[in-house]
């Protein structure tokens, strides 16, 4: 997924020896045990049960009704009810959806890539006529949405026990969908839901002269009170009485699409509200997508310091190398899978830029993408990472194919067997990791920060696609503890 370069000789040599060794190590492996089974039976061995400390969690600051459907049939019922947009589709990335045209474009783009995105639409008169074309499609859903509500809804179904604070708009419909151990402050309860529409698609679906090469969504909005985080005061002033033991916070995203002093103002607001957070109560901030690199880079320099961990996937890490000049800048759309050394120099670079430092709190991020996770921290910082990073890969190949244990049948290994651990040190690039089912999650140190990896075992025919992130990041999370006393601030 991205352009990288590599001493020739060199690597040729070690990666030689290295595929001799990967063949030889898999004719050994029983020919009747697939590489899945033997994943599956690898992590039952080597994780832990979850140490659910949070049992209070406060989770801030969006919510919002998902409206989940077929994105080739919306733009087939947008386009044929408009004459003239039949014309071929030109794939093109957009940081604000303008037009049905400017929508199918942005959605070829992604689609062919089956990467992940999330765009605001400029009006809300053209975000009526797409929720309308959408409601109309014969297989649509509606789920309970927003980074902060999905990550709830993990919190309480998965672990039992788990109390719940969630500050965002709520309407009607929403409300009918919450558990009962989900409590909202009555300040953000509104008449109308937010609504969120998530185009989703098929491996080999096809728009355009894009064709799917694997099952993934591309999200649309047009937010008023998540655009402009309205929660954000009700939110923080509830939590002396709900006195939660985790914190994690989400929607900042939905802030682009305002005035650059408006969302200026709100990240401020935030900052002045994070420093008042006791030291010993861990904060969890979860990125989504975002265009514009001057409000990442705001979000990066004012916010992660305020943090304890980060949740992201590869488009929103290449973004934040983008935006504050990060390893790794160049992306090489030839690739659909990010590869595993550098997002391990990726993730290093954050934890160096943005933690580390004695006037900051971040020492953890967790990276997940459809094919593995990798999960790094400050050595000393964080407790049962290798089964955090684990538990989380395995809830996400549950999630996509909706099931409660996986079956080895429906599910695939997609990760090389054997990989880089870094692209620019020179010895972890002398030593790549053969994978070993038997123990599939890795780990190893660079300095003072520990990563640990872990492979997905990618549902052949996905189910569901949305919220996936949400749910990894919470499964993440209630596998970890925050050793008490390491925050920085």
């Amino acid at each position: 997924m991205y352009s990288t370069s590599f001493p020739g000789c060199e690597m040729k040599f070690a990666l030689g020896l290295l595929l001799i060794g990967v063949a030889w190590w898999y004719s050994r492996i029983e020919r009747s045990v697939s590489l899945e089974e033997s994943t599956l039976v690898g992590w039952k061995k080597q994780l832990g049960a979850p140490l659910v400390k949070f049992k209070r969690v406060a989770l801030g600051l969006n919510a919002n009704l998902d409206l989940i459907v077929s994105g080739t049939e919306v733009l087939q019922r947008l386009v044929g009810a408009r004459k003239g947009d039949d014309k071929a589709v030109e794939p093109a990335d957009h940081s604000v959806i303008e037009s049905i045209d400017s929508l199918q474009q942005m959605f070829a783009y992604r689609m062919a890539r089956c990467s992940a995105a999330e765009r605001a639409v400029k009006t809300r008169r053209l975000f009526a006529e797409i929720v309308e074309a959408a409601e109309k499609v014969d297989e649509k859903q509606y789920f309970v949405g927003g980074n902060a509500a999905l990550v709830g809804l993990t919190m309480v179904t998965e672990f039992s026990g788990t109390q719940v604070l969630l500050g965002g708009p709520v309407g009607s419909q929403l409300k009918s969908l919450l558990p009962a151990n989900v409590t909202v402050p009555e300040a953000c309860f509104q008449k109308n839901d937010e609504i969120h529409l998530i185009m989703e698609y098929k491996t080999g679906d096809r728009w355009g002269p894009a064709t799917a090469p694997c099952a993934n969504r591309f999200i649309m909005s047009h937010d008023v009170g998540n655009g402009r985080l309205s929660a954000l005061e009700t939110f923080f002033s509830a939590l002396n009485d709900f006195q939660p033991n985790l914190i994690v916070l989400s929607g900042l995203h939905l802030l682009e699409e305002q005035e650059e002093s408006f969302w200026k103002e709100r990240i401020e607001t935030l900052v002045k509200r994070l420093k008042e957070i006791s030291p010993y109560i861990p904060i969890h901030l979860e990125l989504a997508s975002t265009a514009n690199k001057t409000f990442l880079a705001a979000i990066a320099e004012s916010v992660f310091p305020w943090v304890d961990s980060i949740g992201l996937n590869e488009q929103e890490l290449l973004a934040l190398c983008q935006a504050s000049e990060g390893p790794h800048r160049i992306h090489d759309d030839r690739n659909t899978q990010p590869e595993i050394g550098v997002i391990a120099d990726q993730v290093h670079w954050l934890l160096k830029r943005f933690g580390v430092r004695s006037s900051t709190r971040l020492t953890r991020v967790h990276f997940h993408s459809l094919t593995f996770h990798m999960l790094g921290i400050v050595e000393g910082t964080w407790t049962n990472s290798l089964s955090a990073v684990g538990g989380a890969a395995r809830m996400a190949g549950r999630r996509a194919c909706n099931v409660l244990a996986i079956d080895p049948g429906k599910v695939e290994l997609k990760i090389p067997r054997a990989f880089l651990r870094s692209v620019e040190d020179a010895q972890l690039r002398r030593e790549p990791i053969v994978y070993d089912p038997r123990e599939p999650v890795s780990q190893w140190s660079r300095g003072n920060l520990k990563f640990f990896f872990s492979p997905v075992l990618v549902c052949k025919k996905p189910l569901k696609t949305v919220g996936l992130g949400d749910a990894i990041s919470a499964t993440g999370l209630q596998y970890s503890e925050m050793v008490m006393g390491t925050s920085r601030m």
